[in-house]
């Protein structure tokens, strides 16, 4: 028998994305009492209860998808036939039940509802599964240091530079943006084991050479425009980001599974939203 909440979640989501939280939680409930079999009553209990969190967050962002275009309807309704889909799914549900983080659960459902938009071969998909196994296995500042990774080494606007910024402003701009970008990771600190336990679980590179922030910031040469890095270096948030990057960040690359798990902790700190341009395929 369904539990109250999965009820109240399938009718507050209605039409396609309801139906789809039932169908999931029909599967999700038997991978779920197969799992933890061997655990506690208690254990069983707290682990339905997080995933049903997690559930919840996915039909508000599902419920999204079916109003924003009409085909997404059709891959709604078909998504959960599909294997590859359908295995991702199990691996968010059985993630999300192992802890009672919403922060957590709110990337798990992102990552979910965004699969079902991207082809079964594209860098995305084949990306999110790791990164689906390595969510469950990463505490909150680990996240974070993804987060102010993938902001430095790949997250821009698009375009960048924006052709409506005149090159006499672009400094201005480009540092309040940063600003604005980076001041999440104030607080953030780096740990000894951090990195290596990011590379265990393949979401970053560490080498031993490092990479130059102000070459990484700056935009290209053929663009025309010229970045200043003292300006920004001497801002609270440049001063910030300036220690964690010499403190041993210049010796790490993120991974395509780090990108994915640090562009969802980069936009949930910001309130902003980073489309996968050229993840498609």
């Amino acid at each position: 028998m369904e539990p109250l909440s999965i009820i109240l979640i399938s009718a507050a989501a209605g039409g396609i994305a309801g139906k789809f939280v039932e169908k999931a939680w029909d599967s999700g409930e038997k991978w779920l009492s197969s799992y933890f079999k061997d655990h506690a009553p208690k254990a069983r209990e707290e682990a339905e209860q997080n995933s049903l969190d997690f559930l919840s967050q996915l039909a508000e962002r599902v419920k999204l998808l079916e109003h924003q275009k009409e085909e997404n309807k059709k891959l709604i309704e078909e998504s959960l036939n599909h294997p590859d889909f359908s295995v991702l799914l199990q691996k968010a549900i059985i993630s999300s039940a192992q802890t009672d983080d919403k922060q957590k659960h709110e990337l798990l459902a992102r990552l979910v509802s965004d699969r079902l938009t991207k082809g079964s071969e594209s860098l995305f998909t084949l990306s999110s599964k790791l990164a689906c196994d390595a969510v469950s296995m990463l505490n909150m500042r680990q996240m974070k240091i993804l987060g102010l990774l993938t902001t430095i080494m790949v997250v821009r606007p698009r375009p960048f530079p924006p052709p409506e910024i005149p090159k006499e402003i672009f400094n201005i701009w480009f540092v309040n943006w940063l600003e604005q970008r980076l001041s999440a990771y104030q607080d953030l600190t780096l740990h000894d084991t951090d990195l290596l336990h990011l590379e265990a679980l393949s979401c970053v590179r560490v080498s031993i050479g490092s990479r130059n922030l102000q070459k990484i910031l700056s935009p290209s040469q053929e663009s025309g425009f010229a970045f200043d890095y003292k300006a920004f270096s001497t801002t609270e948030v440049g001063k910030k980001v300036k220690e964690l990057w010499e403190s041993d960040l210049k010796h790490a690359l993120p991974t395509t599974v780090g990108q994915v798990i640090g562009i969802y902790v980069s936009d949930m700190l910001t309130n902003t939203s980073t489309s996968f341009d050229g993840w498609g395929e």
